[in-house]
């Protein structure tokens, strides 16, 4: 009897990212499954041959959201079976190599097809794909694609456009903007892949519980009730115009032109978060979301400032039941707050070091992340308005629960990318770029406090 030996096959990472991003896709379409049958058990528990207006939107939403997690799996498991079966042609290779005496180079990594140090610019690429139909920068294009696709394992993978490559939204998204320091400390949630607004069950009144009278009488009952929170899916997009020269043959150009599109996304995006009114396409930013505790301050001290944050910290405590870990104000206002002194002029904030009797530490000239109040982070951002108040000149302070905080966005967001030749007989070519992005602090209102008033007139002259 003869034993045959099948060459081993290696699961490369390439091949464990789509069968990860499988495996996820699958728990995605079970929930979304059984979200589908859960309206339809309600309708059948209550002898109902008919789904009512809102159980009717929920179910279209929820059979829409199941044909685009299908269409996913499909293409990630098409991918699956071609990687698969590269490597397992491979196995067989390496494995006649072994028995004839042939060497093998083994390449440990691949190096992404668009990088700083690259020969290819994606900009010209992504332009020659379009218009030209250059069938190599189509492939480069798509290649770059794949590349995300791996990498966002824990995104969405509809990205219904051009994946611009991850290292130009990294390098330039911060540049020369007062950026998104308030996005990056909240909780970030993966956006789903279909729908113009997302649906958050949230609890209205809950059940109770008392102590029993007496044995064989009633117990406390109460039913619990719930509403959904509604959060409509915003789109930011902003165009660049350049010529069809700088297009073809500049150097760097993605760099350029892109970088100041990106950084302003950002930018526009993070202001929304917080102070948008949630009409025109904006978000219900966290400084005007209904029902969120405010704390005044009136004072014209430190002192009265570091105080009237402790009664916001203790609103939320007291409300959440879970304390605030997250203080968000204007840099203006940190550099105010950290020139001042106590009645023995010994500084509130401590900078570059632990002090006596400080309120706070952490330093002066930072950004972002800058210290701590009350033990409590402080980042600063100037996407806090200082136009607000009676006579348009106070800024405001945000005292949350980060975890209370949704920012729903793509993974590789400005995702989209496209071309249009505009003024075609003066070689204009213009790019726009796009993104999909949901925001709330509605989940729990209480988790918030924006700490307000005429105090915020105090500045730095």
């Amino acid at each position: 009897m003869t034993t045959t030996n099948h060459p081993t096959m290696e699961v490369t990472p390439m091949l464990e990212q789509i069968r990860s991003l499988i495996a996820a896709a699958l728990d995605e379409r079970d929930a979304a499954q059984e979200a589908v049958e859960a309206i339809l058990a309600a309708a059948e528990t209550e002898g109902r041959s008919e789904l009512t207006e809102d159980e009717t939107s929920k179910f279209d939403a929820g059979r829409a959201e199941l044909r685009s997690i299908d269409e996913k799996l499909e293409g990630l498991q098409a991918r699956e079976s071609e990687l698969t079966e590269l490597e397992a042609r491979k196995a067989a290779a390496d494995e006649a190599r072994k028995e004839i005496g042939v060497p093998h180079i083994t390449v440990n990594s691949e190096e992404r097809t668009y990088r700083p140090d690259s020969d290819h610019d994606f900009i010209a690429d992504a332009y020659r794909s379009q218009f030209l139909g250059d069938r190599q920068a189509t492939e480069r294009v798509e290649r770059a694609r794949a590349e995300a696709l791996a990498e966002y394992r824990s995104t969405t993978g509809n990205y219904g456009g051009l994946v611009v490559p991850q290292y130009l939204t990294d390098l330039y998204a911060p540049v020369l903007k007062s950026g998104r320091p308030f996005l990056n400390a909240v909780t970030a949630v993966p956006l789903p892949d279909a729908g113009m607004n997302i649906y958050i069950p949230r609890g209205n009144a809950g059940t109770s519980v008392a102590a029993q009278a007496t044995e064989n009488t009633a117990v406390s009952n109460t039913t619990l009730t719930e509403s959904d929170l509604v959060v409509p899916v915003r789109t930011f997009a902003g165009q660049q115009v350049t010529s069809r020269q700088a297009v073809d043959r500049g150097t760097g150009i993605a760099q350029i032109l892109l970088g100041d599109l990106f950084a302003e996304y950002a930018t526009k995006v993070n202001v929304s978060a917080i102070s948008g009114d949630g009409t025109a396409g904006a978000h219900w930013g966290i400084l005007n979301t209904t029902s969120v505790q405010t704390a005044a301050w009136t004072g014209t001290t430190g002192a009265s400032l570091v105080s009237a944050l402790h009664n916001a910290i203790g609103k939320v405590n007291a409300s959440r039941y879970a304390a605030a870990d997250l203080i968000v104000m204007h840099p203006r206002r940190w550099a105010w707050l950290a020139s001042q002194s106590d009645t023995s002029n010994r500084p509130l904030i401590q900078v570059d070091g632990p002090g006596f009797n400080a309120q706070g530490n952490g330093v002066a000239a930072g950004y972002g992340a800058v210290g701590s109040v009350a033990g409590i982070p402080v980042i600063t951002d100037a996407g806090i308005p200082t136009n607000l108040g009676a006579s348009t000149d106070e800024d405001r302070i945000i005292v949350t629960r980060r975890s209370d905080v949704l920012f729903m966005e793509d993974g590789a967001a400005p995702v989209g990318l496209t071309f249009e030749e505009v003024k075609g007989d003066q070689l204009s070519v213009q790019m726009v770029a796009y993104g999909y992005s949901a925001f709330t602090a509605g989940r729990y209102p209480v988790a918030t406090c924006n700490l307000q008033g005429t105090g915020f007139k105090q500045v730095l002259s």
